[in-house]
């Protein structure tokens, strides 16, 4: 079992995410993530999921693991995650599992790594 977690300060991060025409928003999402049209709150709470994730596959965003290699998708239930490239093959066979939440300014994720079926 592997895991990770992280927290952002949501208002900190939408600062940041929406100055300099958007650049950083293109650099940390995907098109795909993106298409979904996610309010800034769910981008915040989407970064901190990929900073879980990236924690839990044991590199951080490292020069081996692209912030495009985890997209993460927010529905008013549920945070699900997709894995390609260095991400997939450092998960291997393990299944992923990420728990969300929002209190106040802050995002919380928590990324769970166990032995998949």
């Amino acid at each position: 079992m592997k895991t990770g977690t992280d927290v952002v300060e949501n208002a900190r991060f939408i600062q940041a995410v929406t100055r300099n025409e958007g650049r950083l928003r293109e650099r940390l999402f995907t098109v795909e993530e993106l298409a979904c049209n996610p309010s800034n709150l769910d981008l915040a709470l989407m970064f901190s999921a990929k900073e879980s994730v990236a924690k839990a596959l044991g590199t951080g965003f490292d020069s081996s693991l692209s912030w495009q290699d985890i997209k993460i998708f927010v529905s008013a239930t549920d945070v699900k995650a997709l894995l390609s490239g260095r991400a997939l093959e450092l998960a291997g066979n393990h299944k992923l599992r990420i728990s969300a939440s929002r209190a106040g300014n802050t995002s919380v994720t928590f990324a769970l790594l166990t032995e998949g079926e």
